[in-house]
């Protein structure tokens, strides 16, 4: 019995007890009750009920294949929205959209067919293979590769490296999953027409890239550490590989996060502008100078943690490779590097050794492949292609070894001192 329950059943018997039994009462009154609330305080509490554990929430098997239509669509410039497993009403017009672009009967729901497309192709697309499609990647962007990694749908357009093509060379074996071939080369007329020239002579990197794909298959495949014949292709074809992936990948996060084209591009270039200086500075500086000075011009133009300038690094080193703009592409690595990504310093060699977005330096190249080689080797997580990172890692090794290639001398670059111009703050991504 609880004190309070004892008191009230007390206190009513002696309100409406016969006056008579008043007097003995009152005399038992203090005795039962004291006994009561004694009792009371000798008693073992009730034990507590244990709280209620949260209810577990299964997935379905059904939302999660929806989440992986959504991330697929999310990735090949279809927005989809948040993906939640929920296929509203932006999610069946990302379908719709789909469905139009592939030439598929547009009623916003997937039939099985449609699905396994889809689903191959964004496996293909994590997978790295946009690489072998530089050409469909710069026109069209990750959109392109839907056809690219669909023969069925266009294969006179889109031409599948992993696939036999009349009497050409064959594509290579297949880096990561996916094919080696650098490009999507035409068969070749009667009369070939004039290529750019290797090396730093080439003023595009797509020239270039070009030049590199059509050698690569004269060659019969990528040059390999075990059989260094020519170390300025090996170099140039792991620059072409690096850039497909770096334009593919950046793409793709730039659909995810919701970035309009037009406005990326507007920050890009903003970006590249103030970050001049620091281009001049990769010869005659040290790598530590270089990433102070990125990180102090980056906290001016309002990216003020490492986070935000590895999220634009990957944003406008992308936008540079799409729009042939070395110094844009260029910057993107340095805001990469600079926010602790050291494989990226792959990149600032070959742009380095390549003269694309700075003038050509053979020495300050190789310290910048050093950084990025030694980096990888001490367990680093890969910038790109990361399934055969440690073949790269090789083949360039072995081709900075070889002695086959020039490293000519430089003289120190002053740090020109840079501000931000008043460039306002930018939408960084969260």
């Amino acid at each position: 019995m609880h004190i309070q329950s004892a008191i009230s059943i007390l206190l009513a018997v002696a309100l409406f007890a016969p006056s008579a039994a008043k007097a003995g009462f009152h005399e038992n009154l203090l005795e039962q009750l004291g006994r009561e609330i004694i009792d009371e305080m000798f008693e073992d509490p009730p034990a507590a009920s244990p709280p209620a554990s949260p209810p577990r929430t299964v997935e379905s098997p059904q939302r999660q294949e929806n989440r992986r239509v959504q991330s697929a669509l999310n990735a090949f410039g279809f927005p989809a929205g948040v993906v939640d497993g929920d296929l509203g009403p932006r999610s069946r017009a990302a379908i719709g959209a789909y469905q139009a672009f592939m030439g598929f009967p547009g009623t916003g729901f997937l039939d099985e067919y449609q699905k396994g497309v889809l689903l191959n192709a964004h496996r293909r697309l994590q997978a790295g293979d946009g690489a072998a499609f530089p050409n469909v990647l710069a026109a069209e962007g990750t959109k392109g590769l839907l056809k690219a990694f669909t023969p069925t749908v266009g294969p006179s357009t889109y031409p599948d490296p992993q696939v036999a093509q009349g009497g050409r060379i064959g594509a290579p074996g297949a880096p990561f999953g996916g094919p080696e071939d650098l490009g999507v080369v035409p068969d070749l007329p009667v009369a070939v027409p004039s290529l750019p020239q290797a090396g730093p002579t080439a003023t595009r990197m797509s020239e270039r890239c070009e030049f590199v794909a059509l050698t690569t298959r004269i060659n019969q495949g990528l040059i390999q550490a075990d059989a260094m014949l020519d170390a300025d292709q090996a170099l140039s074809e792991q620059f072409c590989e690096a850039r497909s992936f770096a334009l593919a990948a950046g793409q793709s996060y730039a659909v995810q996060i919701g970035f309009e084209e037009a406005q990326l591009v507007e920050i890009c270039t903003r970006i590249s502008a103030a970050l001049g200086p620091v281009r001049a500075m990769m010869a005659g500086q040290s790598a530590q100078a270089v990433q102070a000075r990125v990180v102090e011009l980056g906290a001016s133009l309002g990216m003020a943690n490492l986070p935000k300038l590895a999220a634009y690094g990957k944003l406008c080193t992308a936008q540079g490779y799409r729009l042939d703009d070395a110094e844009i592409a260029l910057s993107g690595a340095l805001l990469s590097f600079a926010a602790g990504q050291r494989p990226h310093a792959e990149l600032l060699a070959h742009h380095a050794r390549e003269g694309f977005g700075l003038a050509a330096q053979g020495a300050a190249a190789f310290s910048w492949y050093d950084i990025a080689l030694d980096a990888l080797e001490r367990g680093a997580t890969p910038a790109f292609l990361p399934s055969k990172s440690a073949q790269r890692v090789a083949v360039m090794r072995a081709a900075i070894k070889s002695g086959q290639l020039q490293a000519d001398t430089v003289g120190a670059v002053p740090m020109v001192p840079a501000s931000g111009g008043g460039i306002p703050d930018l939408p960084l991504p969260q």
